[in-house]
């Protein structure tokens, strides 16, 4: 994979030392994590460029494009296992966003839609329930733990995390809440969740962009999943919407 742009390129395993070292290119720039929680860490003008709605839709759709190929490209599909902001970093200079971190990527198995691991891996927050309590990894994994970031580059909220209630209803927490309110995903409106600084830049002109990628979350964070779309769908329905804010006078 290290020929494309939005990976963190591998230069070569070092052996000489105690312990086999893996060294990357080196790449001035900041991890999304960083962007999007550590305020006050990073120039203001520098955050606010990177974390522009154009900048976050841009950044959505290149690590949807790295996991596309991470489940289309190989001979079996690659589950990343581990999507989120911490793994993805953002080139300073350009811009570019660069997926990072496949300590936890899995192959299905040849002819094989699944596999069940003895152990589950991951990041609490971003796991899909049926990997969490059955430990079966499959694409849509994947597509779960994208929808959190997504969600995230559109909140901004450190911790949101859905949560499975009731059996079929989805809720996410609001931790701008200090009672962490539970809030039904179907009766939220996208204009009282998005990221303050999003309606700053731009108001109410990107109102059903920003709709579109909150049904986006809504889709790929579903308790089931087979009701979840393939992530090269949702690379095409995040293009669609980049688009869009590109024609945006």
């Amino acid at each position: 994979m290290s020929h494309l742009k939005n990976v963190l390129r591998l230069v070569g395993c070092c052996l000489e030392f105690e312990e086999p070292v893996i060294v990357y290119e080196y790449v001035e720039a900041i991890s999304l994590y960083s962007l999007l929680f550590e305020k006050g860490t990073y120039d203001d003008q520098i955050r606010k460029s990177l974390l522009s709605w154009g900048s976050r839709l841009r950044i959505a759709h290149q690590v949807v494009s790295a996991v596309v190929f991470l489940h289309t490209e190989f001979t079996t599909p690659v589950i990343h296992r581990d999507l989120k902001p911490s793994n993805v970093i953002v080139d300073q200079n350009s811009g570019v966003a660069k997926l990072l971190n496949f300590s936890l990527s899995v192959s299905l198995p040849r002819g094989e839609l699944e596999v069940v691991k003895d152990v589950m891996c991951g990041t609490y927050g971003y796991l899909a329930s049926e990997y969490a309590s059955s430990c079966i990894v499959t694409q849509k994994i994947d597509v779960y733990s994208f929808g959190v970031v997504l969600l995230q580059l559109l909140t901004g909220w450190k911790m949101s995390t859905l949560h499975l209630k009731d059996r079929n209803m989805d809720y996410i927490v609001d931790p701008s809440d200090s009672d962490f309110k539970m809030m039904n995903i179907e009766e939220i409106h996208v204009m009282d969740i998005a990221d303050p600084a999003i309606l700053e830049e731009h108001g109410i002109a990107i109102q059903q962009q920003l709709k579109d990628c909150w049904d986006l979350v809504n889709k790929c964070t579903k308790s089931s999943g087979k009701d979840r779309p393939y992530m090269i769908e949702v690379a095409r329905e995040l293009h669609r919407i980049h688009k869009c804010f590109r024609a945006c006078p």
